[in-house]
């Protein structure tokens, strides 16, 4: 009976390992649970709440959340960023408003309250004006949703970010609200 049962649990262990390697080499997308640790994607996603990402990122489009991997000064980081521009469009961001292929897109999260913090940056007003720039081919322009804030790391201090950097796309909250 003893033997039996054992051979039952290898050949179900087996079958739900050659059923994950099928999945994967399908294509099929595994969720992952990331935390957002600040207020940078406010109000869409806000700080301290959980979310699900699916990877890979296929079919990414203009206003999709990715996650982009991220290394600075020896450690990795995964950032939740907004989709802006896609590969062969021109951007440019005029007194904070992005202006893609010619034409002002609306910014639903500007920060209309002063924030207690402020990078000196924002406060300059270097980061609401730039381009216009061309987004090269398997690249993506990435921004925060809270940009008057800061927004580090996001393309205006990285530049385009390789498609092969990007990870997963976010798409709902751990409470169930789904994203943008």
């Amino acid at each position: 009976m003893l033997k039996g049962l054992r051979a039952g649990i290898w050949l179900a262990v087996a079958a739900t390992l050659a059923l994950a390697i099928w999945f994967t080499r399908a294509g099929a997308r595994w969720p992952s649970l990331y935390y957002m640790t600040g207020p940078s994607m406010e109000p869409t996603v806000m700080a301290h709440e959980y979310f699900l990402a699916w990877s890979p990122a296929d079919r990414i489009e203009r206003g999709n959340l990715v996650i982009f991997r991220f290394e600075y000064e020896g450690s990795a980081y995964h950032v939740l960023r907004r989709v802006a521009g896609l590969p062969g469009d021109t951007v440019a961001m005029d007194s904070g408003v992005v202006i893609l292929n010619g034409e002002p897109q609306p910014w639903p999260f500007r920060i209309v309250t002063p924030a207690v913090y402020r990078s000196e940056l924002a406060i300059e007003g270097v980061l609401f004006d730039f381009g216009p720039w061309i987004v090269p081919p398997d690249s993506v322009l990435l921004l925060a949703d809270t940009r008057d804030m800061d927004g580090w790391p996001d393309s205006r201090f990285l530049s385009f970010v390789p498609l092969s950097d990007i990870e997963a796309r976010a798409e709902v909250t751990l409470s169930g609200r789904r994203l943008p």
